[in-house]
């Protein structure tokens, strides 16, 4: 699964490289990692005034449970995942120096999250 610079989710099979176009068989897919900050599980990231721009990265939990986001104003968000309506309540929110242009989540249990943040210098 890869996002485009024009915001479209493109899903490709492995190891042809054909690209997926059948909704049925998409769905049907269970991602063992998301990191991808486009699609009808994530919609609740995206406050109401984000670009589609402000938010950099996401990253969900191994038990699948939580989701983290980055964004261009330094926030680092959690959400429970799957956050499919608009505007969810955030579980946790911090602070970073920053842009955040990556995070991995290392552990997660609850809302309790080790977390590494990776941060553009060119900020």
């Amino acid at each position: 699964k890869v996002s485009t610079g024009s915001y479209k989710r493109q899903v490709y099979e492995v190891p042809s490289g054909k690209q997926l176009v059948d909704q049925a068989v998409i769905d049907r897919i269970t991602w063992a990692t998301w990191t991808s900050v486009l699609g009808d599980e994530v919609i609740g990231i995206w406050s109401r005034h984000a670009e589609k721009a402000d938010v950099n990265c996401a990253c969900v939990s191994h038990s699948g449970i939580n989701l983290v986001t980055g964004d261009d104003f330094g926030m680092v968000k959690l959400f429970d995942f799957p956050c499919p309506e608009k505007f969810v309540r955030i579980c946790f929110c911090m602070l970073t120096t920053r842009s955040t242009v990556d995070i991995r989540i290392l552990s997660c249990f609850s809302r309790k999250c080790v977390m590494e943040i990776f941060s553009s210098l060119n900020s």
